[in-house]
Protein backbone atom coordinates (compact mmCIF):
# COMPACT_ATOMS: atom_id res chain seq x y z
CA UNK A 1 0.00 0.00 0.00
CA UNK A 2 2.66 2.24 0.25
CA UNK A 3 4.49 1.63 -2.51
CA UNK A 4 1.08 2.98 -4.42
CA UNK A 5 0.49 5.86 -2.40
CA UNK A 6 4.34 6.99 -2.95
CA UNK A 7 3.95 6.35 -6.94
CA UNK A 8 0.56 8.51 -6.94
CA UNK A 9 2.66 10.92 -4.75
CA UNK A 10 5.17 11.20 -7.62
CA UNK A 11 2.89 11.69 -10.05
CA UNK A 12 1.81 14.54 -8.87
CA UNK A 13 4.70 16.68 -8.20
CA UNK A 14 5.91 19.58 -10.09
CA UNK A 15 8.82 17.48 -11.67
CA UNK A 16 6.71 14.57 -12.69
CA UNK A 17 3.85 17.27 -14.53
CA UNK A 18 6.52 19.16 -16.44
CA UNK A 19 7.93 16.32 -18.69
CA UNK A 20 3.77 14.84 -19.27
CA UNK A 21 2.66 18.03 -20.16
CA UNK A 22 5.30 18.49 -22.55
CA UNK A 23 4.74 15.16 -23.86
CA UNK A 24 0.96 15.49 -24.55
CA UNK A 25 1.89 18.85 -25.80
CA UNK A 26 4.13 17.41 -28.71
CA UNK A 27 1.53 14.95 -29.07
CA UNK A 28 -0.73 17.50 -29.85
CA UNK A 29 0.97 19.63 -31.92
CA UNK A 30 1.80 16.68 -33.95
CA UNK A 31 -1.94 15.51 -34.32
CA UNK A 32 -2.56 19.06 -35.70
CA UNK A 33 -0.16 19.27 -38.11
CA UNK A 34 -1.06 15.98 -39.71
CA UNK A 35 -4.62 17.59 -39.68
CA UNK A 36 -4.09 20.60 -41.33
CA UNK A 37 -1.51 18.71 -44.51
CA UNK A 38 -4.52 15.96 -44.64
CA UNK A 39 -7.08 19.31 -44.87
CA UNK A 40 -4.44 21.04 -47.39
CA UNK A 41 -4.12 17.75 -49.42
CA UNK A 42 -8.14 17.67 -49.70
CA UNK A 43 -8.29 21.26 -50.53
CA UNK A 44 -5.50 20.92 -53.48
CA UNK A 45 -7.59 17.71 -54.54
CA UNK A 46 -10.62 19.23 -55.13
CA UNK A 47 -9.34 22.43 -56.25
CA UNK A 48 -7.67 20.52 -59.14
CA UNK A 49 -10.43 18.52 -59.48
CA UNK A 50 -12.62 21.50 -60.46
CA UNK A 51 -10.65 23.47 -62.23
CA UNK A 52 -9.84 20.33 -64.84
CA UNK A 53 -11.47 20.78 -68.05
CA UNK A 54 -13.99 17.96 -69.30
CA UNK A 55 -13.69 16.74 -72.66
CA UNK A 56 -16.58 15.34 -75.25
CA UNK A 57 -15.00 12.41 -77.63
CA UNK A 58 -16.47 11.53 -80.05
CA UNK A 59 -16.14 8.79 -82.88
CA UNK A 60 -16.00 8.91 -86.36
CA UNK A 61 -16.84 5.29 -87.94
CA UNK A 62 -15.73 3.30 -90.79
CA UNK A 63 -16.82 -0.73 -92.05
CA UNK A 64 -15.01 -3.10 -93.63
CA UNK A 65 -16.56 -6.41 -95.13
CA UNK A 66 -15.52 -9.64 -95.74
CA UNK A 67 -17.13 -12.73 -96.95
CA UNK A 68 -16.33 -16.73 -97.70
CA UNK A 69 -19.27 -18.83 -98.38
CA UNK A 70 -18.29 -22.25 -96.62
CA UNK A 71 -19.83 -26.00 -98.15
CA UNK A 72 -19.86 -27.93 -95.08
CA UNK A 73 -20.54 -31.18 -94.92
CA UNK A 74 -22.70 -33.40 -92.27
CA UNK A 75 -20.96 -33.79 -88.72
CA UNK A 76 -18.13 -32.06 -89.90
CA UNK A 77 -16.27 -28.99 -88.33
CA UNK A 78 -14.83 -26.59 -90.40
CA UNK A 79 -12.08 -23.58 -89.68
CA UNK A 80 -12.55 -20.61 -91.17
CA UNK A 81 -9.45 -17.84 -91.28
CA UNK A 82 -9.83 -13.68 -91.84
CA UNK A 83 -6.51 -12.05 -92.49
CA UNK A 84 -7.49 -8.38 -90.73
CA UNK A 85 -4.27 -7.54 -92.22
CA UNK A 86 -6.01 -7.49 -95.53
CA UNK A 87 -8.13 -4.61 -94.06
CA UNK A 88 -7.78 -1.36 -95.30
CA UNK A 89 -7.48 0.73 -92.09
CA UNK A 90 -7.23 4.29 -93.01
CA UNK A 91 -4.74 6.24 -91.87
CA UNK A 92 -5.60 8.06 -88.26
CA UNK A 93 -7.95 4.52 -87.65
CA UNK A 94 -8.07 1.87 -85.48
CA UNK A 95 -10.00 -1.58 -84.97
CA UNK A 96 -12.79 -1.08 -82.13
CA UNK A 97 -14.58 -4.77 -82.94
CA UNK A 98 -15.50 -7.06 -85.25
CA UNK A 99 -19.38 -8.02 -86.01
CA UNK A 100 -19.75 -11.81 -87.61
CA UNK A 101 -22.84 -12.59 -89.08
CA UNK A 102 -23.58 -16.32 -89.74
CA UNK A 103 -26.53 -16.83 -92.57
CA UNK A 104 -27.31 -20.51 -93.59
CA UNK A 105 -28.39 -21.47 -97.02
CA UNK A 106 -32.45 -21.17 -95.82
CA UNK A 107 -32.82 -17.56 -94.79
CA UNK A 108 -36.59 -17.68 -94.37
CA UNK A 109 -36.99 -19.19 -91.42
CA UNK A 110 -40.04 -21.71 -92.94
CA UNK A 111 -38.72 -24.34 -94.56
CA UNK A 112 -41.51 -26.43 -96.22
CA UNK A 113 -40.09 -29.56 -95.45
CA UNK A 114 -38.68 -28.46 -91.89
CA UNK A 115 -35.18 -29.52 -93.06
CA UNK A 116 -33.69 -26.49 -91.24
CA UNK A 117 -29.80 -28.06 -90.18
CA UNK A 118 -28.58 -27.24 -86.84
CA UNK A 119 -25.69 -24.50 -87.57
CA UNK A 120 -22.83 -23.64 -84.81
CA UNK A 121 -20.08 -21.32 -84.62
CA UNK A 122 -17.91 -20.03 -82.35
CA UNK A 123 -15.10 -17.14 -82.44
CA UNK A 124 -11.68 -18.87 -81.31
CA UNK A 125 -9.49 -17.39 -79.35
CA UNK A 126 -6.00 -17.22 -80.41
CA UNK A 127 -3.25 -14.58 -80.72
CA UNK A 128 -5.19 -11.95 -82.31
CA UNK A 129 -4.76 -8.57 -80.33
CA UNK A 130 -8.49 -8.41 -78.96
CA UNK A 131 -10.67 -7.61 -75.90
CA UNK A 132 -11.18 -11.75 -75.28
CA UNK A 133 -12.35 -11.41 -71.87
CA UNK A 134 -14.90 -8.35 -72.25
CA UNK A 135 -18.26 -9.23 -70.99
CA UNK A 136 -19.66 -7.56 -73.93
CA UNK A 137 -18.15 -10.40 -76.35
CA UNK A 138 -20.52 -13.22 -77.61
CA UNK A 139 -18.12 -15.49 -79.06
CA UNK A 140 -20.86 -18.82 -79.42
CA UNK A 141 -23.89 -18.94 -81.10
CA UNK A 142 -26.02 -21.71 -82.57
CA UNK A 143 -29.43 -21.85 -84.71
CA UNK A 144 -31.58 -24.21 -85.99
CA UNK A 145 -34.47 -22.57 -87.41
CA UNK A 146 -32.93 -21.13 -90.79
CA UNK A 147 -32.42 -17.69 -89.57
CA UNK A 148 -29.28 -15.38 -89.43
CA UNK A 149 -27.22 -15.53 -85.97
CA UNK A 150 -24.59 -13.08 -84.50
CA UNK A 151 -21.10 -12.97 -83.30
CA UNK A 152 -18.81 -10.20 -81.64
CA UNK A 153 -15.60 -9.56 -80.23
CA UNK A 154 -14.60 -6.14 -79.12
CA UNK A 155 -11.28 -5.49 -80.07
CA UNK A 156 -10.36 -2.23 -78.51
CA UNK A 157 -10.45 -1.29 -74.94
CA UNK A 158 -13.92 -0.20 -74.07
CA UNK A 159 -14.61 0.92 -77.43
CA UNK A 160 -18.67 0.76 -78.00
CA UNK A 161 -18.90 3.58 -80.88
CA UNK A 162 -20.82 5.55 -78.29
CA UNK A 163 -19.26 9.46 -77.23
CA UNK A 164 -18.15 10.10 -74.15
CA UNK A 165 -16.85 12.65 -71.68
CA UNK A 166 -13.63 12.67 -69.57
CA UNK A 167 -11.62 14.53 -67.36
CA UNK A 168 -8.15 15.81 -68.23
CA UNK A 169 -5.82 18.65 -67.62
CA UNK A 170 -4.99 19.01 -71.84
CA UNK A 171 -6.25 17.41 -75.09
CA UNK A 172 -3.40 14.95 -75.44
CA UNK A 173 -4.13 13.55 -72.07
CA UNK A 174 -7.87 13.14 -72.90
CA UNK A 175 -7.25 11.43 -76.23
CA UNK A 176 -4.39 9.10 -74.72
CA UNK A 177 -6.31 6.32 -74.39
CA UNK A 178 -8.14 6.27 -77.79
CA UNK A 179 -4.70 6.22 -79.97
CA UNK A 180 -2.81 3.12 -78.62
CA UNK A 181 -1.94 0.90 -81.97
CA UNK A 182 -1.51 -2.78 -82.42
CA UNK A 183 -5.10 -3.79 -81.23
CA UNK A 184 -6.80 -5.96 -84.05
CA UNK A 185 -3.44 -7.63 -85.37
CA UNK A 186 -3.89 -11.71 -86.58
CA UNK A 187 -6.07 -13.57 -88.03
CA UNK A 188 -10.06 -13.78 -86.92
CA UNK A 189 -10.73 -17.82 -86.71
CA UNK A 190 -14.17 -18.86 -86.79
CA UNK A 191 -15.54 -22.55 -86.38
CA UNK A 192 -17.91 -23.91 -88.21
CA UNK A 193 -20.22 -27.28 -87.13
CA UNK A 194 -22.95 -28.44 -89.25
CA UNK A 195 -26.03 -31.25 -87.89
CA UNK A 196 -28.15 -31.91 -90.79
CA UNK A 197 -32.04 -32.35 -90.40
CA UNK A 198 -32.93 -35.37 -92.17
CA UNK A 199 -36.78 -35.42 -92.57
CA UNK A 200 -39.24 -38.58 -91.99
CA UNK A 201 -41.09 -39.30 -95.54
CA UNK A 202 -40.35 -41.29 -98.61
CA UNK A 203 -40.61 -37.99 -100.99
CA UNK A 204 -39.03 -35.61 -98.67
CA UNK A 205 -35.65 -34.63 -100.12
CA UNK A 206 -32.30 -35.42 -98.19
CA UNK A 207 -29.30 -33.56 -98.19
CA UNK A 208 -25.93 -33.97 -96.38
CA UNK A 209 -24.03 -30.30 -97.05
CA UNK A 210 -25.25 -26.79 -96.02
CA UNK A 211 -24.08 -24.03 -97.92
CA UNK A 212 -22.87 -21.30 -94.81
CA UNK A 213 -21.79 -17.73 -95.78
CA UNK A 214 -19.55 -16.25 -93.25
CA UNK A 215 -19.63 -12.32 -93.26
CA UNK A 216 -17.30 -10.29 -91.11
CA UNK A 217 -17.79 -6.49 -90.43
CA UNK A 218 -14.69 -4.94 -89.34
CA UNK A 219 -15.53 -2.07 -87.14
CA UNK A 220 -13.05 0.88 -87.35
CA UNK A 221 -12.72 4.32 -85.42
CA UNK A 222 -11.14 7.59 -85.35
CA UNK A 223 -11.65 10.15 -82.27
CA UNK A 224 -12.18 13.13 -82.24
CA UNK A 225 -12.29 16.07 -79.20
CA UNK A 226 -13.71 18.93 -78.05
CA UNK A 227 -13.66 20.73 -74.82
CA UNK A 228 -16.82 21.10 -72.98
Amino acid sequence: METEHDARSLLITKESRIPTFSAYSLTLLLMLITVGDFAGELETTAEFTSNTPEWRITFEIQNETMQTVETVQDDETRNVLFELSEINVPDGYLIGYIDTLILPEEQDGDDDWGQCDSISADIIENQLTAQWNDPSNDLSGQDSSCLPFELNLRVYPNFSGDSITVSATNEYQALQNWTVPGWGEGDLSIELDLDVNTPLGLNSPTDSDEEITVEVTVVMFSASIQKI
